[in-house]
């Protein structure tokens, strides 16, 4: 479960494909397994990988998927709203399947669940998971706080299942070029494929890694039960009973989070990125906030427990810029994937010679035109009568993700990281210029290609897998097609339930909203509106950021690791201090973990984080709804 900022740091280190096993195939050919099932010929493929005798899209597998994704979408949307980070749900999907399918046949009777309807289930609930990032962390809520406007179920649902089909249809094209004929890495997609074949027999540690999961996911589950509705846990644990100057540690958000989520978040994060946010919460939060409550910038409530709620809206300016400046420096610098994306536009979708004809497996290049057509009705039809867009803009925004996602793509198969955040700021200034005033109109049009772009790599990464397994892409987009659907309704639905929009910014931080909204009100306001110093403080924010991403991608490698992370030092400032903390000292643990016992490291780490977050954010969630309920 790799995590994956909606602001873009690294998710997954590079998992190479081990070999896949003879049983890969339907029946034993006499011929040595393939050594990568991703990067062999078509005609090969079909021969030696592909299972079209395999279960693949069944109706159990179908809607088993669609409840474990819409489980997962309701703990990103959490988690997201939370700490600022959503996860690719492949890896948990693909154990999730697993698991429940195990305790289905248990109970019921029924064909044997083969490898190819685990790769369904996985591919519908990722689909689904990975509705909550395509907007509802970060734009939908932006403009419903900047202009006032309550939205529906039906609107929000119309456009977020709208952005994500076109993400969708993107990929369609994109298949054949970056899967088939280059083989990018898509090291999500492999892992996600290796774990499935471990859980079928056919790999190494599956069933371990399954238990370690669900264990943890238990455990995460009854923390946030005694925190959120018995009281008998604390939110935060100050490191001392002491003060700062007038103000005390706890009232500075100077503590540790009890929260097993944001713990097993920083295993997945990484050492680098949490370490800076230790050191830029300790910057803000012990230098910057008491310094602008001496000066009056900031004016404590107080009844209020701590000063998170009065002093973010000071400090979000300099992590913003240092966000958005770091983001755009690293994707400028992506400079020949961006070429080489734009070059790959002429060979896209066209047969090479010698290819075997893909028309039996591959999705017809007919359903792609006659998609994209309905799916841009449908979204300029959603823009135009929800959010009040012209449709000559949707258009253009449309074109606009189809550019982004192809750039993204490729990014997403060549390092994992698919640059969500730093795409979604280049649209919003592009509109914002494009149409001056109009903040509803660069919010959602930065909403669309950003959520267009993440459809768009999630169904890469899943048709990685598949490609991997031998599955059909056709049947893998009749997946994610009821995987965005009941996602994107149970999304919008949990939002509505759960998260009022009073408490965004509050008490729950909603880093990824507050970027956008930021962003929106800098665009619309300029710098006269901002708060004393913030526009001294951004331009130095940004600067500290442009040089440690200059420097960490064009330094020595050796070197990298010890270079500032822009965006960690960015979240720090938007995030309480008690959150980047926990998140360091689970990033430790980690480090820990995998310096001295590399075995158990490799077995156990991720799926135990992963484990920590799916249980307790789900739960929480439910918590979230309990109290909404109580209000």
């Amino acid at each position: 479960m790799p995590a994956r900022l909606d602001l873009d740091p690294r998710t997954l280190d590079d998992a190479p494909m081990s070999s896949v096993p003879a049983s890969v195939t339907n029946e034993p050919r006499g011929e040595a397994p393939v050594a990568d099932a991703a990067g062999v010929t078509d005609e090969v493929w079909y021969d030696r990988v592909f299972r079209p005798l395999e279960r693949q899209f069944t109706l159990r597998a179908v809607v088993f998927g669609c409840v474990i994704g819409s489980v997962l979408s309701a703990a990103n949307l959490y988690t997201g709203l939370t700490i600022g980070i959503t996860y690719s749900a492949s890896i948990t999907a693909a154990i999730s399947a697993w698991l429940l399918f195990r305790l289905w046949r248990g109970v019921a009777r029924g064909p044997a669940f083969t490898v190819l309807e685990n790769n369904t289930m996985q591919t519908a609930a990722s689909a689904a998971a990975a509705m909550a990032g395509a907007g509802m962390v970060s734009a939908m809520p932006a403009l419903m706080i900047v202009t006032g406007q309550r939205l529906s179920l039906l609107q929000i649902t119309a456009w977020l299942v709208s952005a994500a089909l076109l993400g969708l249809l993107f990929a369609i094209p994109l298949k054949r070029q970056m899967i088939n004929r280059e083989n990018l890495k898509f090291p999500s997609g492999v892992a996600a494929a290796q774990m499935t074949l471990a859980l079928h027999g056919e790999g190494e540690g599956g069933t371990k890694k399954a238990v370690a999961l669900m264990v943890a996911a238990g455990i995460g589950a009854t923390l946030v039960f005694t925190r959120g509705v018995l009281g008998f846990v604390p939110d935060t644990v100050p490191f001392a009973f002491a003060s700062l100057g007038a103000l005390g540690l706890a009232r500075l958000t100077l503590g540790l989070d009890m929260s097993l989520m944001t713990l097993g978040s920083g295993a997945l994060v990484g050492l680098r990125t949490a370490a800076w946010m230790a050191v830029g919460a300790t910057l803000c939060w012990a230098g910057v906030v008491p310094w602008a409550v001496g000066r009056g910038f900031v004016t404590p409530t107080p009844a209020a427990p701590n000063l998170y709620g009065d002093a973010v809206g000071y400090c979000v300016w300099p992590g913003v810029a240092m966000l958005v400046v770091g983001g755009l420096v690293s994707f400028a610098l992506k400079g020949g994937s961006i070429v080489t994306a734009m070059r790959s536009i002429g060979s896209i979708g066209a047969k090479a010679p010698g290819e075997a004809d893909p028309r039996d497996v591959e999705v017809p290049s007919r359903w792609l035109g006659w998609g994209l057509a309905a799916a841009a009705i449908l979204a300029i039809t959603t823009q135009w009568f929800v959010l009040g867009m012209h449709p000559a803009t949707t258009l253009f925004a449309i074109v606009l993700a189809g550019a982004l996602a192809l750039v993204g793509t490729r990014t997403l198969g060549e390092t994992d990281v698919n640059p969500l955040g730093p795409m979604a700021m280049v649209s919003q200034l592009l509109f914002a210029v494009l149409a001056p005033g109009q903040t509803h109109v660069s919010l959602m049009a930065a909403g669309l290609t950003n959520a267009g772009a993440n459809s768009c790599g999630d169904m890469m990464q899943d048709l990685k897998t598949g490609r991997i397994l031998g599955a059909s892409p056709q049947k893998q987009l009749f997946a994610q097609l009821f995987g965005i659907t009941v996602g994107g309704l149970v999304t919008a639905l949990v939002f509505l339930t759960a998260f009022p929009l009073e408490l965004l910014g509050t008490k729950y931080p909603a880093p990824g909203v507050q970027m956008f909204k930021g962003t929106a009100e800098l665009l619309a306001r300029g710098f006269a509106g901002l708060p004393p110093h913030a526009a001294l403080a951004m331009a130095i924010a940004a600067a500290l950021a442009a040089v440690c991403t200059l420097a960490s991608e064009l330094g020595p490698k050796r070197l990298a690791a010890w270079v500032p992370s822009s965006m960690g030092l960015g979240l720090s400032f938007i995030l309480p201090a008690s959150t980047s903390y926990t998140l360091f000292l689970g990033a430790a643990i980690g480090a820990i973990v995998a310096r001295f016992f590399p075995r158990k490291d490799a077995l156990y780490t991720t799926a135990t984080a992963s484990g920590l977050v799916a249980g307790e954010s789900v739960m929480g969630v439910a918590v979230a709804i309990w109290a909404a309920g109580r209000i």
